[in-house]
């Protein structure tokens, strides 16, 4: 009885230290998801002001339509006010970026099987995801500054997806971004990695009762 007794406390043991690893990868993965949304307001706010200074000065080379216009203002003024800009930026960012469905270390409960494949189709899907959201934040962000006269056509850079702008043209996360973001993979491959270490203990353990 005393040799089983060692064991259980050992088994227990080893399941406590893992379940401590996986729940402080979920916080390293909460730090890193904030990272990268906090690198993806920086990243709109540089990329809407870079192009309304092109509008303003080169509005053959800008991204924005040529029918769209500023806000309230003569051709070749700029109403972009910094002071104004990041709130507002840093709004659109979080409605559209801290949603649980995004990532997945938000979600309490995991499969026990989980393959490499399944892995890989995760990240994959969070990519695709996440580009798709930034696109939508660049549509939103734009139209903050800027308004498309009524009867007029978009040019090829926008689409309309849910009632809202959509930058359709090529898109490049910053080097901050990916970082993050190729960080954050590395922690979601060790949490599935934890995640399976977690069942198969418990199921040794439920083993070893029978």
């Amino acid at each position: 009885m005393e040799i089983e007794s060692v064991v259980s406390d050992d088994s227990q043991e080893e399941l406590n230290s893992t379940q401590e690893k996986l729940e402080d990868t979920r916080e390293k993965m909460e730090l890193e998801t904030f990272a990268f949304i906090e690198a993806t307001k920086k990243f709109t706010s540089e990329w809407i002001q870079r192009e309304i200074e092109i509008a303003v000065h080169s509005p053959e080379n800008a991204a924005f339509p040529e029918n769209l216009r500023l806000h309230n203002k003569k051709h070749g003024e700029s109403n972009l006010d910094l002071k104004e800009l990041a709130p507002k930026i840093s709004d659109i960012v979080e409605t559209h970026l801290n949603r649980d469905d995004y990532w997945i270390h938000r979600n309490t409960m995991f499969q026990s099987d989980i393959s490499r494949d399944y892995v890989e189709f995760k990240k994959e899907k969070i990519r695709k995801e996440l580009n798709s959201s930034i696109r939508r934040i660049l549509g939103c962000a734009t139209e903050l500054f800027w308004e498309i006269e009524k009867g007029e056509p978009e040019n090829k850079a926008w689409v309309k997806e849910l009632g809202r702008r959509k930058y359709a043209c090529f898109l490049k996360f910053s080097d901050e971004m990916i970082v993050s973001l190729n960080h954050y993979f590395e922690l979601l491959e060790k949490l599935f990695v934890l995640n399976h270490e977690i069942n198969e203990e418990i199921l040794r353990m439920e083993g070893k009762k029978a």
